[in-house]
């Protein structure tokens, strides 16, 4: 009944909308990796969150810094960090937050403008790289624990 549970409640973390087609394997993955070592590591009575917490942020740091990088070898010149900050956010299968976010702002933009909209509205491409490790660090230490309740919740 317990290994039940968990796969379910797992499931249900990996279909959510933030992990939408372009980030589905990588987002994915983390998100069961989380918490799949959130449940394993409450069964042995340990806590690895703030590791994780940080594999998940550098992950997303990685992507953004490929990201950019490789707009800016590809001639992206001053608009590098926004084309890349574009891109990491397609990656990562975060374009629906931008959206979203940039729909909160007052514009209508979608995809790619839509993350140059609140790239810009938060500082610039620096300040939104920020953000996304940020997040992504929050969003798997969030998920670990998240894993580690199910476990206590469900009892040995």
């Amino acid at each position: 009944m317990r290994n039940m549970l968990i796969i379910i409640v797992l499931c249900l973390a990996v279909s959510s909308p933030a992990v939408d087609a372009g980030g589905l394997e990588r987002a994915a993955g983390r998100v069961l990796h989380a918490g799949y070592s959130g449940c394993t590591d409450a069964a042995n009575g340990e806590d690895n969150s703030l590791e994780e917490a940080a594999y998940g942020g550098a992950t997303a740091g990685g992507v953004v810094v490929y990201s950019v990088g490789s707009a800016a070898v590809s001639g992206a010149g001053t608009l590098a960090g926004y084309a890349g900050t574009a891109s990491a956010v397609s990656t990562l299968g975060l374009s629906g937050v931008t959206t979203a976010a940039a729909s909160a702002l007052g514009s209508s933009a979608t995809g790619a403008a839509a993350t140059a909209v609140v790239t810009s509205a938060v500082g610039g491409p620096v300040v939104m790289g920020v953000i996304i490790v940020g997040g992504a660090a929050a969003v798997t230490y969030g998920v670990y624990k998240g894993g580690q309740a199910v476990w206590n919740w469900v009892g040995d």
